[in-house]
């Protein structure tokens, strides 16, 4: 079976969801493979789901998804708050702490992955134009929308080997934080 997610960056994540404490209900937003979601047993949202299993909604309207609200111990997203301006990435974040009642952990491509930089400089795909972020500046977006910074960090280091040979930090930073 063909795979989004790096097979042992979804062994990674799962260990590190499982040892969240607490963390009992969870949803992922922007549940696009699924890969994820069903590794650590998770509800689904997405904008244009490809699932059955996968409710169809945008987080950033909240009201409009009212049995989303307050019910999930962990949201998380992966690969999902790059495609978003700042604004709306703020918005995206807010609505994931609406759905929380205790964390929310983001995954996003890392500003100092050298075989992922280089790769989106040379292709053409979609990607391209993607937001990349450090620890830090994934952080701060939190920190904008209204978060508490937990833990953050940077994940995925099998993942870069798929971009290029070079030396890399692992593809993905990650912040987990708190109402």
């Amino acid at each position: 079976m063909t795979t989004f997610n790096c097979p042992s960056f979804i062994e990674e994540f799962k260990n590190y969801v499982l040892s969240l404490e607490g963390a009992k209900s969870i949803l992922e937003v922007g549940a696009l493979s699924g890969e994820l979601m069903d590794a650590v047993g998770a509800d689904g949202i997405d904008l244009a789901p490809q699932r059955e299993d996968v409710r169809q909604g945008d987080i950033r309207k909240l009201s409009s998804l009212p049995q989303f609200k307050g019910k999930y111990d962990l949201v998380f997203s992966s690969g999902l708050i790059e495609h978003y301006s700042e604004e709306d990435a703020i918005k995206v974040l807010k609505g994931m702490a609406k759905a929380s009642n205790k964390y929310v952990l983001t995954y996003a491509p890392n500003t100092n992955c050298t075989a992922y930089i280089n790769a989106k400089a040379k292709t053409k795909a979609e990607w391209k134009d993607e937001l990349d972020f450090t620890p830090e500046t994934l952080a701060e977006l939190h920190e904008k929308a209204g978060l508490t910074v937990i833990d953050k960090g940077i994940s995925a280091a099998e993942w870069a080997k798929r971009f290029g040979p070079e030396n890399s930090e692992g593809y993905l930073v990650c912040v987990l934080a708190s109402k």
